[in-house]
């Protein structure tokens, strides 16, 4: 399997975003909201938000490529194609790699189980 996040694997256009947040289901924890929504793709698309109320550039870009690499690395895990957006909150500015990926992880278990019943 492809370990790559190519252009195709990612939410562009501030439609595709406006469309996602009026439809999509929302999951909240500590670090992150997530919304996302079944879309007719071949794959799962993903979408960044962070805000300047979570940190300078430097902390943004971090948080950014964190969640990037965690998504490229899991995305095998969803059992069908979505439409996500991960919006960083401003704890998020603060937290280390590894509880951010452990909060991601949570998220991808809880839909993969909720999508099988």
């Amino acid at each position: 399997m492809r370990r790559t996040f190519t252009k195709t694997d990612r939410l562009r256009k501030s439609q595709e975003f406006k469309a996602l947040s009026k439809k999509g289901k929302r999951h909240f924890s500590k670090l992150f909201i997530i919304i996302c929504q079944k879309n007719n793709a071949s794959r799962s698309r993903l979408g960044i938000t962070v805000s300047k109320k979570v940190g300078k550039a430097v902390t943004r870009n971090r948080i950014k490529r964190i969640i990037r690499n965690f998504f490229r690395l899991n995305r095998h895990f969803l059992k069908e194609s979505l439409d996500i957006n991960v919006i960083a909150r401003k704890a998020s500015g603060e937290a280390e790699a590894t509880a951010m990926c452990n909060q991601l992880e949570e998220w991808i278990k809880k839909v993969s189980d909720t999508r099988q019943e």
